[in-house]
């Protein structure tokens, strides 16, 4: 049975997103400013973060100012304002004029470029040359263009362009990418500034489709494949007052943006009578999928999805029984368009449960008592759509106090046509003529911590063989070396399979029974280093790649790796910049940050359309209790299928 609800009783909470009309004032008042002109364009209206010491000491009871961030950009002049509204007065505070900003690619953006590339003359004819002159079925991705230092696209904010042809409205337009065609196209002026016809290849004109639109993939659906119900009689075990959670021992607070998409805020787990802090605050902050073909225009692929699109603004409506299955809550996540007005994007985060398997399980063999358990997970979910990829990210909460981030890519990979610089060299041929590319996606997590509290050490843990010798006669000891991360360069860190290494976030100032550091471990499973040299400007921009984990003292204003304005943007921003000045981290309130990724080399079996793959970590409870905390789970009653 599927079961779906959504809204319930609104319940304030200092971090709860803008309401649609929320946004409608911010953006009122701003129109209202002498800066804003009819060039004048919206990025982002956003709730503005309370002072995370004032969110903390909320008990529940009476409202934090509500204040709205607004950035603006002038399509004109290029400038970019940051502003800052009091909804509770119905008056701008303030608006800061930005240097050498430019905003993010926004998706009314994405569609005009679209459109007026395919009117284009220069592109027509270079079109006409390929023998292509119907383009009524032309399709345009506009990319992000990155920084490459050309001097002519120094004062534009400006995407690339890839360009695929379709034999119909339907078809999949990367089985036949139109190769060594790109456009350069201005966001701000709406117009094209360059044609680059760098070489002529036959357009690859075999049809690789997948949807059940056509008839042979009609065909070769099964029928064999049987019903699987999956109903919750009783009702779900959580609750939920607008945006706050309560499942079993959890409590947290659920957060939609435009720029991560989903986020969960303030997340307790209850300890016998006591509500224990975890984290505060739970994103993926970033993410770059980098190419690596240098041939024609390739090198230019290296989207950073969160800080040049926003994860947010590409999420899908999630449908029950496809999307989510289950007793099914819904969040809707409200955006804006470039005018200001909101975007209500019905069912971005899915929630429900799962029975996860065993729990925990023993036989006593000398009374063959049977003692077992079974587990379960509350998912919340959300799901974007990234020109050709699909990024789902399913933070996963577990009855043992485990918090674990799994990120599914699917969708179609971006191809190119085969051509006589790189060949087969960096990629693989997928169909005839069509290559998918080798490249990476990395991911960045950030982990506002609060494990017992505000103040928390990061912690390396190595595993060491100890030498032979009198106190290792058999030449099996081995141990756990623990270093507290005292400061950011030396939080600095990455993977070492010879040591077995891994990171503990813990509170010094709180011990568990045994008298050891209460504490949460890091399982990294997903570890991938970036494969760009590390003196070109794109591993300038993306150098939080540079190493899987960093930490940072808490700052309000650095919550992006990458740094704020991520498009185009020249690097001096972001992770690298924030930990050179070697900050204090001991004993403090800390932010952790894991890079983590897959390598992706692809295969025949990607395409069409890519199965998913998976990347992500988990957080497990390390001497944060005294025992095993599912003691308290009791047996199984069902009677399951039969």
């Amino acid at each position: 049975m599927n079961v779906m609800t959504k809204g319930g009783v609104a319940a304030y909470h200092p971090l709860d997103p803008l309401s649609a009309d929320e946004v409608n004032e911010a953006a009122d008042i701003i129109r209202g400013a002498d800066f804003f002109n009819d060039a004048t364009k919206f990025e982002t209206i956003e709730l503005h973060y309370p002072d995370k010491t004032d969110v903390l000491a909320w008990d529940g009871a009476g409202q934090l100012p509500r204040l709205a961030f607004v950035c603006i950009y002038d399509t004109n002049s290029g400038a970019v304002r940051e502003c800052l509204v009091d909804l509770d007065r119905g008056e701008r505070l303030s608006a800061t004029v930005i240097p050498n900003a430019r905003t993010a690619v926004v998706v009314d953006e994405i569609v005009a470029c679209a459109e007026n590339v395919a009117q284009n003359e220069e592109f027509i004819a270079a079109m006409a040359r390929r023998g292509i002159t119907d383009l009524s079925n032309i399709q345009v991705d506009p990319f992000s263009a990155g920084n490459f230092g050309f001097d002519d696209e120094a004062d534009h904010r400006i995407v690339h362009c890839w360009v695929y042809h379709r034999n119909d409205p339907f078809d999949n337009g990367y089985a036949h990418p139109v190769e060594g065609l790109n456009v350069i196209y201005d966001l701000n002026r709406g117009a094209v500034l360059q044609v680059l016809d760098r070489t002529t290849v036959d357009i690859p004109m075999e049809e690789r489709n997948y949807s059940v639109r056509y008839d042979r993939i009609s065909a070769m659906t099964r029928d064999d494949l049987k019903a699987i119900a999956i109903g919750q009689p009783d009702g779900p075990s959580f609750t939920v007052a607008g945006n706050q959670v309560n499942w079993l021992n959890w409590q947290f607070h659920v957060e939609f943006k435009a720029r991560e998409g989903l986020v969960l805020n303030d997340l307790r787990f209850k300890d016998g009578g006591e509500v224990r802090p975890l984290f505060h605050r739970a994103s993926v902050a970033e993410m770059v999928v980098p190419y690596g073909d240098p041939s024609y225009g390739h090198y230019r692929k290296n989207a950073f999805d969160v800080g040049e699109y926003g994860i947010g603004r590409l999420a899908n409506s999630l449908t029950i029984g496809c999307d989510c299955r289950g007793h099914i809550h819904y969040f809707d996540g409200i955006v804006n368009d470039t005018t200001g007005a909101p975007v209500v994007i019905e069912n971005a985060i899915c929630m429900h449960e799962e029975d996860e398997g065993m729990l925990w399980k023993h036989t006593d063999y000398m009374t063959m008592d049977v003692e077992t358990r079974r587990s379960r997970r509350l998912i919340i979910s959300s799901v974007a759509t990234v020109g050709n990829y699909e990024y789902g990210f399913f933070w996963s909460l577990y009855l043992d106090g485990t918090i674990a981030l799994e990120v599914k890519l699917t969708g179609i990979m971006n191809t190119a046509g085969l051509n006589d610089v790189s060949g087969d060299k960096y990629g693989t041929q997928v169909s005839p003529g069509v290559m998918a590319q080798n490249h990476l996606h990395l991911f960045c997590a950030r982990l506002d911590a609060a494990i017992d509290g505000a103040a928390n050490n990061l912690v390396e843990v190595n595993v060491v063989q100890d030498p032979p010798g009198p106190d290792n006669p058999w030449g099996n000891a081995f141990h756990a070396e623990r270093t507290v991360l005292k400061s950011e360069m030396a939080a600095r860190r990455d993977r070492n399979a010879d040591t077995e290494r891994y990171w503990k976030i813990t509170n010094p100032n709180r011990q568990n029974r045994m008298g050891g550091d209460t504490g949460y471990k890091l399982m990294a499973p997903s570890m991938v280093r970036p494969f760009n040299h590390g003196d070109t400007l794109m591993a300038k921009r993306a150098a939080f790649t540079r190493h899987h984990i960093w930490a940072t003292p808490y700052r309000t204003e650095e919550r992006y790796p990458a740094g704020v304005y991520v498009n185009q943007s020249n690097g001096e921003d972001g992770i690298e910049t924030w930990t050179a000045a070697d900050r204090n981290i001991e004993n403090t309130d800390i932010v952790v940050w894991h890079t983590f990724g897959i390598m992706h080399l692809p295969r025949l079996e990607d395409f069409p359309v890519q199965p998913v793959v998976r990347c992500g970590f988990a957080l497990v409870a390390d001497g944060f209790f005294d025992e095993n905390p599912t003691l308290d789970m009791p047996p199984s009653t069902d009677g399951g299928n039969a």
